[in-house]
């Protein structure tokens, strides 16, 4: 019998040293997990806060990817007709002053006017009547509150009855103490780099078609214009005219010179061998711009065929000069001939 109770009491020591060994992995577990719990309310306090971790990661690298071509884009510089009041009362003046030749009113809203430009306005002013449908199409310029204008106008000639369609391009530069002013003269390289881009505008290329041609059918529609326009560009800055002009009919105050010159000038070509006709020539080859709106002529004469039509600004390559007042020029693929006071 005692062997049994012996027995027993070892059996019961098994039983209870199992149950503790049990209730140690019991209270082991629930401590692990215990301290999970702890750790859960600090990751969903930042979920809370930012939604799933890869959330934020994600939105953090986006952004910035987003707005950056944002930021490189340029501003559109778009052409607007009209749409600075400012502007567009700035540049009637100046069409008002430039045809009324006031180069003292033309003093207040220009940078530079020079003796030499007072004195060509001037002789302009004498068979300018007026610029009438001036219409400003504007883009801006290279520096801020500057603007690039295109104008477009008729210009009235005294004693003529059809007006010439013309477009000139003006730069305005920024509102300083004393308001806005128009440049004028020459422009530095960087300002023709600029003018020419904006050029390549298919809508200002349209500018320029519609003026060229409504100016093609003027002339065609009226000789004394055609006859006057052609006189005026084959000009010196002397007022002289050269061989071949004169013979159309022109404005009251241009007739009695270029009558006598012409009448002149072929007789000397009678007298003269034609050893000494022949101009000297000087090499040129180089890009420059036109002053101001010229035929680009087939020969070296007011009565050549016309070509083209250079406007102000637009650039020409002047291959050779010669001294009768020519030059040999290539513009828009064309080679032909300009009076080279016309050009830079």
């Amino acid at each position: 019998m005692e062997k049994k109770e012996g027995n027993n009491i070892l059996t019961n020591y098994k039983f209870l040293m199992g149950i503790i060994i049990i209730l140690l992995l019991v209270i082991i577990y629930l401590l692990i997990d215990g301290r999970k719990q702890e750790s859960a309310p600090v990751v969903q306090g930042e979920v809370e806060q930012q939604g799933t971790p890869q959330t934020p990661t994600q939105d953090t690298a986006a952004t910035p990817e987003a707005t950056e071509p944002a930021e490189a884009e340029e501003p559109e510089n778009n052409l607007e007709e009209n749409s600075h009041a400012s502007i567009d009362r700035l540049v009637e003046e100046y069409c008002e002053y430039i045809a009324s030749g006031d180069v003292e009113s033309l003093e207040g809203i220009v940078d530079v006017l020079t003796d030499e430009e007072k004195e060509k306005i001037a002789n302009r002013a004498s068979f300018i009547e007026s610029f009438d449908n001036v219409t400003c199409y504007t883009k801006n310029g290279p520096v801020d509150d500057s603007y690039i204008v295109f104008v477009c106008y008729d210009m009235k000639l005294i004693n003529i009855e059809t007006s010439a369609p013309d477009i000139i391009c003006l730069y305005v530069g920024p509102k300083g103490e004393e308001g806005r002013r128009i440049h004028y003269g020459d422009i530095d390289e960087s300002m023709r780099e600029y003018v020419a881009e904006l050029e390549k505008d298919p809508e200002v290329q349209a500018l320029y078609d519609d003026v060229r041609a409504r100016y093609q059918t003027a002339q065609e529609n009226d000789e004394t214009l055609s006859a006057f326009i052609q006189r005026i560009n084959g000009q010196v800055a002397e007022n002289e005219p050269q061989e071949g002009e004169g013979e159309g009919e022109a404005p009251a105050e241009g007739e009695e010179q270029p009558t006598e010159e012409a009448e002149a000038q072929p007789e000397e070509s009678e007298e003269q061998p034609a050893e000494e006709q022949q101009p000297e020539v000087t090499a040129q080859n180089r890009q420059t711009h036109v002053n101001d709106t010229v035929n680009v002529r087939a020969e070296r004469s007011t009565e050549s065929a016309r070509l083209a039509l250079a406007y102000a600004g637009d650039a020409i390559t002047q291959i050779e000069s010669y001294s009768d007042g020519w030059s040999k020029v290539e513009y828009n693929g064309q080679t032909g001939y300009v009076m080279t006071e016309y050009i830079e």
